[in-house]
């Protein structure tokens, strides 16, 4: 009786010892598929990084006319009316914060307001810019999203598109 116990007890304890290394299979492949789909995630977001820097690229080459496609020039169009949508709205910010009637000018490096006469920002101390007051007669407008550009204007203040002049 003792010898059936002992041989009862030998194949528990195989089978025991028999799962226990199924679990460490299946816990090294657990951890090895972990190990391979951080790699792909890492992968996935290098890829998107360059895609994004590649898109900017072609972007900036098909606003100064150096690039031509027609199904490029397309979407480039639906960029340039969300370029010009954000860039109405930065303009609105900017007016509704410098409220003329409170005299009060804002830091463009920190948002604090100053003073009309401040030299410099009371928040950062950086130099206070002034705005630029438009400029009466003839103004050029911009080639790509025809915002009117400043005299002195090199590249559109909405766009980034080199002024023809």
């Amino acid at each position: 009786m003792s010898t059936n116990l002992q041989s009862k007890l030998g194949e528990g304890l195989s089978k025991f010892q028999g799962g226990i290394e199924q679990g460490k299979l299946k816990l090294q492949t657990v951890q090895e598929i972990n190990k391979i789909k951080k790699e792909m995630h890492e992968a996935s977001v290098k890829k998107s990084k360059i895609l994004l820097e590649a898109g900017q690229k072609a972007y900036k080459k098909i606003r100064n006319h150096e690039l031509q496609d027609e199904e490029l020039v397309e979407l480039t169009s639906k960029l340039t009316e969300l370029d010009h949508a954000i860039y109405e709205g930065a303009k609105k910010i900017s007016e509704l914060k410098s409220n003329p009637d409170q005299n009060v000018t804002i830091c463009a490096s920190c948002e604090t307001p100053n003073e009309s006469d401040a030299k410099f920002c009371g928040g950062c101390g950086a130099k206070v810019e002034k705005a630029a007051e438009p400029v009466a007669g003839a103004v050029d407008a911009c080639t790509s999203c025809n915002e009117p550009l400043t005299p002195d204007a090199h590249y559109c203040h909405c766009c980034g598109t080199k002024a023809a002049r």
